[in-house]
């Protein structure tokens, strides 16, 4: 591990220690919480591991800190992820994207779009859409202007073979969802539906839930989230 890293990594260490006894949580019990191993955890606490852009924010939100808490100088998740703010979403699914935000991961999604400035009209043109590149073949397009509040309307992509992610998602809220182009299985509680162009859904986020593109073609769709909490 580089020199610059190794400091850094002893001082996300104390920090992650200290909040965690503030905190009085057991390694296991944070553990749980951050859905990472104890193991990694303590290898971290000890600054001989440097964790993942995924783990800091997981860590974070376990417990309910801002991710500017664990580093020094600059303040800024910026220092971790020096190149483009996509390097965090790349890292997730998108189930883990929207666990984020629900778990209060402040701003996650909004740094995630703003990688194109907000429109000064209520109009969002198709090449200038601000776009979430996740990790395995998904993709969010904003389709309004700015973000808002307590709700996010979306267009989708999933390449051929891409999944919300491995685990079922389940979070406060409603989805409706349109399909444009393709195909989208989507597993709902104890059901399983095929989607294909035209056809709509609509479903509480709270059953547990998972999307899935099973077909050789990509699949484009508008997607509406309303959340029932103004931090999700």
């Amino acid at each position: 591990m580089p020199e610059t890293d190794l400091q850094q990594a002893c001082v996300i260490g104390e920090k992650l220690r200290a909040m965690r006894k503030k905190r009085k949580m057991s390694l296991r019990e944070l553990a749980g919480r951050a859905n990472v191993s104890a193991s990694m955890l303590s290898q971290v606490e000890t600054g001989k591991a440097y964790p993942s852009v995924r783990s800091i924010y997981s860590m974070a939100a376990a417990l309910a800190v801002p991710v500017d808490y664990f580093f020094p100088g600059q303040e800024s998740v910026s220092s971790v992820v020096p190149e483009s703010p996509s390097n965090v979403a790349s890292e997730m699914t998108a189930s883990e994207m929207r666990e984020a935000g629900v778990n209060q991961v402040t701003g996650l999604a909004s740094k995630e779009f703003a990688l194109h400035p907000p429109s000064p009209t209520p109009i969002v043109h198709a090449g200038a859409r601000p776009t979430i590149e996740l990790k395995g073949g998904v993709k969010w397009s904003r389709l309004t202007a700015m973000a808002e509040s307590g709700a996010e309307f979306l267009e989708i992509t999933y390449a051929p073979g891409a999944a919300s992610g491995v685990h079922w998602s389940l979070h406060p809220g409603r989805e409706f969802g349109l399909i444009l182009e393709g195909e989208l299985i989507v597993e709902l509680g104890f059901e399983v539906y095929l989607l294909r162009s035209g056809d709509s859904i609509v479903f509480d986020s709270t059953t547990p839930h998972r999307l899935t593109n099973q077909s050789t073609k990509p699949l484009r769709a508008l997607w509406i989230v309303l959340n029932q909490r103004s931090n999700a």
